[in-house]
């Protein structure tokens, strides 16, 4: 016995979605927080393929998915805004010059705009 299932295409309006990032240093992770995150307006149309029990079934249950899509939809901004996710981490380097080695380690690191840049400043203790 084979599965049978639906098939859709999502869309989906504001298109593009514009976000607001918001870049932060603690300690030495680089965290990005997202606001901005508009609700969704979205849609779903039955594919219609060769197989008629699967454009069937997508057809007749498209009101459900709409139903479903929609109001995830309009929630999208509820759920993402607020949500931040680590996204990378300034390690310490450590070098060997002529015979002097030690490690360099990053602190008290801060996120500023530097004429237009992104400018993170800080300081350096060697190990």
């Amino acid at each position: 016995m084979s599965d049978i299932g639906v098939s859709y295409s999502i869309q989906y309006s504001p298109n593009p979605v514009g976000v607001d990032l918001n870049l932060s240093i603690a300690n030495t992770a680089v965290k990005v927080t997202l606001g901005g995150v508009p609700p969704l307006a979205v849609t779903a149309t039955p594919n219609f393929s060769g197989n008629f029990v699967v454009s069937a079934l997508s057809a007749v249950t498209t009101p459900l998915a709409n139903a479903v899509t929609l109001s995830l939809g309009a929630f999208a901004g509820n759920l993402m805004n607020g949500r931040s996710f680590e996204v990378a981490n300034i390690p310490p380097v450590s070098f060997n010059i002529r015979g002097v080695s030690g490690t360099l380690t990053p602190a008290g690191l801060s996120v500023s705009n530097f004429n237009g840049l992104l400018k993170i400043s800080g300081d350096l203790k060697m190990n």
